[in-house]
């Protein structure tokens, strides 16, 4: 992704670029990194969330606003497919509300569902609660928060403290100008993915001041993995009627699983080792049914209460694609206009003048026998302007949505539709 024009440019990754002119009042403590970049951070530590943070809103915003992307921008669908992060865009846009004012954070707030109070506290909540296990046996689960500054460009002390308090990040002074700092924030983002995403951006202007980066990774091991010499080609019936044959997973005999259904949809609820984490594939009835319209999160919740233990003969195509989205006209026609217009007001961070000049979203997973990589990553770059039950079979040979769900929380990590299981972006 390039960040260019005439204008001055700050980018972020899962994550937002932004230009921050202001002078920072107090002193950082500033370390040397690996990587030969200077680590500036806040003295604050990262804070411990009280009992009553908003973490269940919050959760449930990204619920809304994940089924809400999807529904009011079917041109991001490609080939039938389609893998979002709610979690990564939601923790890219908290660390952006943290600095919005006026109707910019108002839009915010209302496109993204965050909570009336407590964003922070809410966030810095959910994120630990993501990455709070551990044993051999738990899932890789990494949520990483970054900031990259032209050298000698200053922040404003209170937002350098809210990123260090509520999303343990500091900021690595890079140089912009001579064209390096793109390879600085792509190898971050490399690292931060397990090379999953090898490159947010093909390079940045070097009029850009600040990039602002966030990094979801996850890897899980299914509970009851399937066995590879099962697996073989099954017929797939895409939506637009042709048929494919994508390599599907199946066990010996039927599994114990949580299965909950419908007239127009099944459900199955697919646990990964360690016990907090879970995929919940939702296949509609008909076979021209829409997918998308079941990760509303009534749906979803629905599938949940009702889901009961119960023998399933499961078939599971495997899939691997990754999506890249731009954000910024999908923002904007859900509601999001003001923080893309030279009328946003961004002054916590910067009394500079800031709007979004551009948001973008990456993606990818991978399902097959073993279990479940996944990996996203978001920027946004910023200009100044001025019981008992019988068995049951479950073959997933058309269009399909899956959500995989912090069960704790109920905070969709990663969600989206198959439509074409042998289709690879």
């Amino acid at each position: 992704m390039s960040v260019g024009g005439s204008n001055r440019v700050i980018a972020t990754v899962t994550a937002l670029g932004a230009l921050i002119l202001a002078a920072c009042g107090s002193e950082p403590t500033v370390t040397e990194t690996p990587a030969g970049t200077t680590l500036a951070v806040s003295d604050l530590q990262r804070a411990t969330p009280a009992p009553d943070t908003p973490v269940d809103e919050a959760a449930r915003g990204l619920q809304t606003f994940g089924y809400q992307l999807i529904r009011e921008n079917p041109q991001l669908i490609e080939d039938g497919n389609l893998v979002v992060s709610p979690a990564s865009i939601g923790v890219a846009f908290a660390m952006a509300r943290a600095g919005a004012r006026g109707q910019t954070a108002t839009q915010i707030d209302a496109v993204l569902h965050f909570p009336d109070k407590g964003l922070g506290d809410a966030y810095n909540a959910l994120t630990r609660g993501w990455t709070s296990r551990g044993g051999k046996d738990a899932p890789q689960l990494s949520v990483a928060n970054a900031i990259f500054a032209q050298n000698g460009f200053a922040l404003e002390p209170d937002y350098l403290d809210t990123l260090a308090r509520d999303f343990g990040a500091g900021v690595r002074q890079v140089d912009f100008a001579d064209g390096s700092a793109a390879d600085v924030i792509n190898a971050w983002v490399k690292t931060e993915t397990r090379d999953r995403i090898d490159k947010l951006f093909n390079d940045l202007d070097p009029a850009t001041q600040l990039v602002l980066a966030n990094a979801v990774y996850l890897k899980a091991t299914w509970e009851r993995q399937f066995l590879a010499d099962l697996t073989r080609p099954v017929p797939f019936h895409r939506a637009d009627g042709t048929v494919v044959r994508p390599e599907t997973m199946s066990h010996h005999e039927p599994e114990r699983y949580e299965y909950a259904a419908t007239a127009k949809w099944s459900a199955v609820r697919m646990p990964y080792l360690g016990e907090e984490l879970a995929m919940w594939v939702l296949l509609p009835t008909a076979r021209d049914g829409d997918p998308v319209a079941l990760l509303e999160p009534a749906v979803l919740t629905t599938a949940m209460d009702r889901a009961r233990g119960q023998r399933v003969d499961l078939s599971l195509p495997k899939w691997d694609f990754q999506s890249d989205l731009p954000l910024n006209d999908p923002l904007t026609r859900m509601g999001m206009s003001v923080p893309f217009s030279a009328m946003a007001d961004f002054s916590g961070i910067s009394p500079a003048g800031l709007h979004i000049d551009q948001a973008v979203h990456r993606a990818g997973i991978t399902v097959d026998e073993k279990g479940t990589e996944a990996a996203a990553v978001t920027g946004i770059g910023f200009v100044v302007s001025a019981g008992p039950s019988p068995d049951v079979s479950m073959t997933v040979d058309h269009p399909f949505a899956f959500a995989i769900v912090h069960e704790p929380s109920g905070a969709p990590l990663f969600e989206g539709v198959v439509g074409d299981p042998t289709a690879i972006q």
